[in-house]
């Protein structure tokens, strides 16, 4: 069932990725080929918009019907050459100019020529002149040429009867790249599209990972939590049952048993308060209240009680306090990070055996050691012991107490305060655990 879910889940990722990116694709190549299609087409139209408002080329294109008649061009003609006697008309192969007449024939089909063939079945129209239009002429191979034209009218008492200029320029190259970078944008999105699907997979894939994760870890979370809180429970559960079995007991017969019930509150009260940390850390609902404190006289007041303890246990306890200085952190937080690390060296280490806590100030970062030489950590155990409920002792024997939470919580504290916390063997045998928190 988990994994139905989890599958199920990936798919949607999957099909949100892959049109997101589908999407994307689309969209980006439409408004490439858009602003190429406008832009190409634009400087045509500009062209066409200049010579439809140059008068002295419209003139010269009707004097040039005098040339079809005399073959020579006339002295006062604006695009007469001095030099050369002669100039060769302004048509091109991609441009070309039509003269109409009042009843819609073309009047300069000398001067067109071979190209009036291909120009002769266009179909005359005043119905949007001085506007740039796009047309579809059928020339005398059957071939579909296109062509953006501009149609202006001349003044009718002009001497050879020229009623419109139509100014042709064909636009067959401009509409075969057109189609062409249309192919090359279609393969492009048919390649990202295969790719989206691809990376979508992966992304899909990867994104879940951190899901799975912390789902998986709430799922240990709750199974673990309620295991810890069912042993205290049916302690003091089986307690208070036993009392009913003997109503007519005092308290001093029963001190006993309500020592071991308030022992097992004291627990659970300790394990919900740690579990309400947890819970507020992952949801980033605890503030820290940073302020500068002289770091070697918040330690030697933090571990006294644990110096005590140390001597009465029959431990060697030697507080090492290098160089001083002024730290801001929060209190409370770095005393119950020394409450956890001077706890456990306590729990692991037999009576004789030596624990030591360092204290110094180096590279911007004060620097804690909290040092023991007692049973030590196995390597394989040294990734996990930053866990939560992880327990070295798989058995979960509450020999030495404890839920497997405090170091889980003394890294939080640590990481809350932008450190680092390591752990790593102490010789001849036992544990070290190094605490860098940076002064800034």
């Amino acid at each position: 069932m988990k994994k139905q879910r989890s599958k199920n889940q990936r798919i949607r990722y999957f099909i949100v990725n892959m049109i997101s990116f589908a999407s994307i694709f689309l969209i980006l190549g439409i408004i490439v080929f858009q602003l190429l299609q406008t832009s190409i087409y634009q400087s045509v139209d500009t062209e066409l918009n200049h010579l439809a408002g140059n008068e002295t080329f419209l003139e010269g294109q009707i004097k040039m019907l005098q040339v079809d008649r005399t073959g020579q061009f006339p002295k006062d003609s604006p695009i007469f050459d001095s030099e050369k006697g002669t100039k060769t008309p302004p048509n091109n192969f991609q441009q070309q100019v039509i003269l109409w007449s009042e009843d819609g024939d073309i009047l300069n089909s000398e001067g067109l020529g071979s190209r009036y063939n291909d120009l002769q079945n266009i179909q005359f129209s005043t119905d949007q002149l001085d506007t740039v239009t796009n047309i579809e002429v059928a020339d005398s191979n059957d071939r579909t040429l296109q062509f953006r034209s501009i149609t202006v009218p001349m003044m009718s008492n002009n001497d050879e009867k020229v009623a419109y200029i139509q100014i042709l320029t064909n636009t067959d190259p401009i509409k075969g790249t057109v189609e062409r970078v249309k192919q090359i944008l279609i393969a492009c999105m048919v390649i990202f599209g295969v790719l989206s699907i691809i990376l979508s997979y992966f992304l899909s894939k990867w994104s879940m990972k951190p899901i799975m994760v912390s789902w998986r870890k709430q799922q240990e979370f709750v199974e673990n939590a309620s295991h810890e809180l069912r042993t205290p429970l049916t302690i003091i559960q089986a307690k208070l049952e036993k009392l009913f079995t003997k109503p007519n007991h005092t308290i001093l017969e029963e001190s006993e048993t309500i020592a071991t019930s308030l022992t097992e509150v004291q627990r659970l009260g300790q394990l919900t308060n740690d579990l309400l940390l947890l819970a507020r850390s992952d949801s980033n609902a605890v503030v820290l209240e940073k302020e500068p404190i002289n770091v070697n006289q918040f330690l030697e007041a933090a571990i006294a009680p644990y110096q005590e303890l140390a001597l009465a246990e029959n431990k060697d306890f030697i507080l090492v306090l290098e160089k001083d200085g002024q730290v801001a952190f929060d209190r409370q937080k770095i005393q119950q990070l020394l409450i956890i690390l001077l706890d456990n060296a306590l729990k692991y280490t037999n009576e004789q055996d030596q624990l030591q806590l360092t204290s110094t100030i180096e590279k911007n970062e004060w620097v804690i050691r909290v040092i023991d030489h007692g049973i030590g950590i196995e390597e394989q155990q040294k990734k996990e012991i930053f866990d939560r409920f992880y327990r070295g002792d798989q058995s979960r024997n509450r020999k030495t107490g404890g839920y497997g939470i405090g170091l889980a919580i003394a890294k939080w504290i640590v990481e809350a305060h932008h450190g680092k916390i390591t752990v790593s063997d102490s010789e001849p045998k036992g544990t070290t655990f190094t605490v860098s928190l940076p002064l800034k």
